[in-house]
């Protein structure tokens, strides 16, 4: 009889951890993010940072993308990511601080957009000069 760690034919010697999460589908979606090409986009075309340090941008956009697909609607929700031990075994780094995410996407702020805007109410911004290439 085959020990339980060969039942597929596969033996498991050790040293794995196991992780899990309420959010354990979110791995399908970091998995098509991957498998689209987004993340070498994301890397081409945002405007690079100026460190070399820290996530390059495909990492930071695919943070965003879990966040939103979770239903997270705020950059504070970027903690819950990092607090989570599965949903980080699942992404290729972890997730950015709710600060440096505000400041991330603060970088695409342009005020000059806002003009002559109301103040409340919902409206789609000009395409950018600096993204259309």
């Amino acid at each position: 009889m085959k020990q339980p760690s060969e039942v597929l034919g596969v033996k498991i010697v050790g040293g794995l951890r196991e992780t899990s999460t309420p959010w354990a589908g979110a791995s399908l979606l970091v998995e098509l993010f991957r498998r689209s090409g987004v993340e070498a986009v994301a890397n081409k075309v945002l405007p690079a940072k100026g460190s070399a340090k820290g996530l390059k941008q495909g990492q930071t956009v695919e943070s965003f993308v879990l966040l939103s697909a979770l239903g997270g609607d705020y950059v504070e929700g970027m903690q819950r990511l990092r607090d989570n031990a599965g949903v980080q075994a699942v992404l290729s780094c972890r997730s950015p601080t709710p600060e440096t995410s505000r400041q991330w996407l603060d970088r695409f702020h342009d005020e000059s957009l806002m003009v002559g805007r109301p103040l409340q109410s919902s409206f789609l911004p000009t395409e950018s000069r600096a993204l259309a290439g």
